[in-house]
């Protein structure tokens, strides 16, 4: 998304955003803060300021701020999926694999089962003024703007993505990624076999229905402990298999 479409969601022009720039442009810790605050991309400031987006970065690490930090602002997944965001579903499952059963498996299981729903939240809050998801919001262009801006929408495309990727491995794909260490999940080598895992798709799904709702439950629970417990990560799936799978 342009920054010009972005900002016009706060009434806002380019203008007038790059005229609070050079106003506080001695205040990096400012502008990094508002720009973080309404989910403005260093790519985004680029645009607005007509510099290379490197020299955004560089203006921020000058003062010790990570640009990248305020790249990551899509409720679903925040790596550029490419052919793998046919992954990225709703879940149209019924029985023991439909969001209100999985969701009842899950919950009780959870380190803080009360914090289940806080985990399909927006991230901003500007994010359900018009009552929908953009692709920009969502991180998943296919998705378009037909996405109601409610948290059961980001609780039917996790587990409808999560079912859709667990379909696209068998048994001799699954075991080396299940097994692979997770301090080097963010690997190229990780990132390549699961890329390559998720291609190959089978003429048909291999998992029975229980067998499936377990392989499920279990990443479930890891995925939405982690995103409890560790506020810096932002997308539902960006730690899952999928989200990992890219650079």
């Amino acid at each position: 998304m342009s920054a010009e479409s972005h900002l016009a969601k706060f009434g806002v022009t380019v203008p007038q955003a790059l005229n609070f720039l050079v106003v506080n442009i001695q205040q990096p810790e400012t502008i990094f803060n508002v720009a973080s605050q309404f989910a403005i991309t260093a790519e985004m400031l680029s645009e607005i300021t007509n510099l290379s987006p490197s020299i955004v970065r560089e203006y921020f690490a000058a003062s010790g701020l990570d640009a990248s930090e305020l790249d990551e602002t899509s409720i679903l997944v925040n790596s550029d999926l490419g052919a793998l965001e046919s992954f990225v579903r709703f879940n149209d499952k019924t029985g023991g694999l439909s969001n209100e059963s999985l969701r009842e498996l899950i919950k009780p299981l959870l380190n803080d089962p009360s914090a289940y729903d806080t985990v399909f939240n927006p991230q901003f809050t500007f994010q359900m003024n018009d009552g929908i998801y953009d692709a920009q919001e969502l991180g998943v262009l296919h998705l378009n703007a037909l996405v109601p801006a409610t948290n059961e929408s980001i609780e039917s495309l996790f587990y409808g993505s999560l079912i859709k990727m667990f379909s696209a491995l068998d048994q001799t794909e699954l075991n080396p990624i299940v097994s692979f260490p997770v301090a080097n999940r963010q690997s190229n080598d990780f990132q390549v076999f699961v890329s390559e895992a998720l291609s190959d798709i089978p003429a048909k799904v291999i998992w029975l229905d229980d067998v499936m709702v377990r392989l499920v439950v279990n990443e479930s629970i890891i995925l939405i402990n982690d995103l409890v417990e560790d506020t810096s990560i932002v997308g539902v799936l960006d730690q899952s298999f999928l989200g990992l799978a890219v650079n």
